[in-house]
């Protein structure tokens, strides 16, 4: 027991795997962890069950650490499949995590797997809830039509006919149009499975159309970066011209080569917005208030008439959403404050 209270004390507080063994030195379980040694002190602490029939019998205990949880729940379930520890019973029917497999193809297929082990394909993952995955890739559908497909069909299937795929069979002079559509789905899936991406938000503002402002702030994951965060005056537009003010600085920032090039751009508005910003490699999406909260937003793609709303999206990307168009917002608006200041400091 002195030498278990040893090991304890030595465990580092980061994410990772860690793992139980017997006196024969067999693995009798193996756990992740945010912190390795909160997370273990926790099964000491129990009483119930299955930790009152494992804590007894642990006499050693291992860990590795990993750069953040995702790739601690990758490495976890390969370790389990490895050694198949007699109370990780949990991961023995491979079927805790899912993944989106992505087909290395010209038209990729995306489907939903358990087990990425082959080279075929890309993933993207793990998501906890197959079921909120399902939904996920189903909503989005809407406004990024993507294969699903096996194979290439000699014909049109049903999702064509309902809009949900644009006929990559029939139409090879689409890949390119396709390549954006795989960039951006994979961007939100992305988000939504923890990544750390660069996202940027854009919103126009002006007092009673005067001195209009457009702001540029960026997320990196879910979390502000706020030390990049850019306004831009409108110089060219005159009068209230949201969609050509947008146009303006989208051009005017992608002149600056030496900032970091964004996973995606989040534009306030809805189709028409989109509509001033095209073929630019960089996914966009644009985000259109249905009433004067925002509670009953619709997401807008360049690559469908539909939009989607945004209540049908996971909380994840419900909340970068939300967080971009705020930040966006109360940024510009900073700006007009003191502007409001400066014409009354003059005019006293």
């Amino acid at each position: 027991m002195a030498l278990i209270k040893e090991k304890l004390k030595a465990l580092p507080q980061e994410n990772g795997v860690y793992i139980f063994k017997d006196q024969s030195e067999a693995i009798l379980y193996i756990g992740k962890a945010k912190n390795i040694k909160k997370r273990v002190s926790d099964h000491f602490k129990s009483k119930l069950y299955p930790d009152n029939i494992i804590v007894p019998k642990i006499a050693d205990i291992d860990f590795i650490i990993t750069q953040n949880e995702k790739e601690a729940i990758i490495l976890e379930g390969q370790l389990i499949k490895k050694f198949q520890p007699k109370y990780n019973t949990l991961w023995k029917d491979d079927k805790n995590y899912s993944f989106v497999a992505i087909s290395k193809h010209d038209f990729p297929a995306f489907s939903l797997t358990h087990q990425p082990i082959s080279e075929d394909y890309e993933y993207i993952g793990p998501f906890v809830s197959a079921k909120e995955l399902k939904k996920t890739l189903a909503s989005l559908r809407k406004i990024l039509p993507y294969r699903s497909c096996r194979n290439l069909a000699s014909k049109p299937c049903l999702y064509f006919d309902l809009g949900l795929c644009l006929g990559y069979c029939q139409n090879k002079k689409l890949k390119s149009k396709y390549q954006r559509i795989v960039s951006l789905l994979k961007t939100l899936l992305g988000i939504y499975a923890g990544q750390s991406l660069r996202s940027e938000g854009y919103d126009i503002s002006n007092i009673q159309g005067k001195h209009s402002v457009g702001s540029m702030v960026v997320f990196k994951g879910t979390k502000p970066d706020k030390k990049n965060y850019r306004l831009f005056k409108i110089k060219k537009v005159k009068d209230i011209n949201d969609p050509a003010s947008l146009k303006e600085i989208i051009r005017r920032r992608l002149k600056h080569k030496e900032w970091n090039i964004p996973s995606l751009f989040v534009l306030d508005g809805g189709k028409t917005q989109l509509s001033q910003i095209k073929d630019l490699n960089i996914p966009v999406l644009a985000m259109a208030k249905m009433d004067r909260s925002y509670s009953q937003a619709v997401i807008f793609s360049s690559f469908s008439k539909k939009g989607i709303k945004i209540k049908e999206l996971p909380k994840e990307l419900q909340d970068l959403f939300f967080a971009i168009r705020n930040e966006s917002h109360r940024f510009a608006i900073g700006f007009h404050r003191k502007k409001r200041q400066n014409y009354i400091i003059k005019g006293q």
